[in-house]
């Protein structure tokens, strides 16, 4: 039996259909009604995730949250100004750090790095905490003016010397909290 052109286009997408009711009973299976995973004995993968990843990442300068943050009172946007404008809160510009250290501490060893990059107009090669998936388009300005907290999502950065990522941020994490805050879960929210 041969295949005219004009009965490729029904095959084709009865084929695309059936895949997508797979992909989406197979991520109904992972995640389940409620878009919870679970790990290793019987813990959130969450739980998981945050026991196991709990690890400093090393960074070139010696960044204390927990002073910054919650000693001196600096605001998170402070820093991560992008935040409210943008898709990305951005990672603090050199620039930034020394417009303070130029004055404030600025003969302590660690600052005196910040200053040595400020010097030679070079930025801070600050190693990424948290990353997405290229497939995830997540933006933080509607989350910012939806209220969400920053601590909501990156834990009480204000008492972490480094930060680190506690929470897994996959896609079950993320449309828990949509569920609760009854935000839109459409695909193309975080998929376009």
């Amino acid at each position: 039996m041969t295949t005219s052109p004009t009965n490729v286009l029904p095959v084709n997408v009865a084929l695309l259909a059936a895949l997508v009711v797979f992909v989406g009973a197979s991520a109904f299976s992972i995640f389940g009604a409620e878009g919870q995973e679970t790990g290793a004995e019987g813990l959130s993968t969450e739980e998981t995730f945050a026991a196991g990843n709990a690890d400093r990442v090393e960074q070139p300068i010696a960044f204390s949250h927990a002073h910054h943050v919650g000693e001196v009172g600096i605001d998170c946007q402070f820093c991560h100004a992008y935040a409210r404008r943008g898709p990305v809160a951005g990672i603090p510009s050199v620039q930034r750090c020394a417009g303070c250290h130029e004055v404030v501490l600025s003969e302590r060893p660690e600052i005196v790095k910040v200053l040595t990059y400020w010097e030679n107009e070079e930025p801070i090669p600050w190693v990424r905490v948290h990353d997405l998936p290229d497939h995830v388009r997540f933006s933080h300005k509607p989350h910012i003016r939806a209220g969400v907290n920053c601590s909501d999502c990156h834990g009480d950065v204000g008492t972490m010397e480094a930060a680190v990522q506690v929470e897994s941020l996959s896609m079950g994490w993320c449309l828990d909290c949509h569920k609760e805050r009854e935000a839109s879960r459409d695909c193309l929210i975080c998929h376009y």
